[in-house]
């Protein structure tokens, strides 16, 4: 038998607590998955700074590396996830999404999307790379400017679809 809690003052929320604002009532905020999980980040990573989302339509995109390579993960860079079956498995992750996101558009939604910097798939603006492939006792990396894998094919899609969109990564 499973349990099941439940939230004892769900009825109590009043609508003002639960409503968003006057301002985002128009916008959505697609964000990476780790910036409200960081669960789901590798071990031993440092979190960065969540966005402020008190009052705002938020859409949490799925870690695609939590779900390709599992919670075990290692340390991996840009250049390691640069295969086309990764790229692959991105796009049809994000597609729903876009989905979503262009039937928002088309209905005057500013859609908003925020990275995680540095992040392999995730980043915006900056991500790693490097990393010696074979066996290694460090593991050696860097961080350069652009997209990681997964931004870069959300960023190929919505522009696609003609979605109107502004990116960056959290803490801009």
């Amino acid at each position: 038998m499973i349990a099941v809690k439940t939230h004892k003052n769900y009825d109590s929320l009043s609508a003002s607590e639960n409503s968003i604002s006057e301002e985002n009532k128009n916008e959505v905020t697609v964000i990476g998955h780790c910036l409200l999980n960081p669960l789901t980040r590798i071990k031993g990573a440092k979190p960065p700074i969540p966005p402020d989302t008190k009052n705002a339509n938020i859409i949490q995109l799925p870690c695609p590396e939590a779900m390709f390579f599992g919670m075990r993960r290692r340390e991996i860079t840009r250049d390691q996830l640069d295969h086309p079956a990764y790229r692959r498995f991105c796009r049809e992750l994000f597609t729903p999404f876009a989905d979503l996101l262009e039937d928002l558009a088309a209905s005057g939604i500013k859609i908003k999307v925020i990275g995680v910097p540095k992040s392999p798939s995730c980043g915006v603006e900056i991500t790693s790379v490097g990393g010696e492939p074979g066996k290694v006792k460090e593991f050696h990396h860097k961080h350069a400017p652009g997209p990681g894998v997964f931004m870069e094919e959300i960023i190929k899609e919505l522009k696609k679809r003609d979605v109107e969109f502004e990116i960056e990564d959290v803490g801009k």
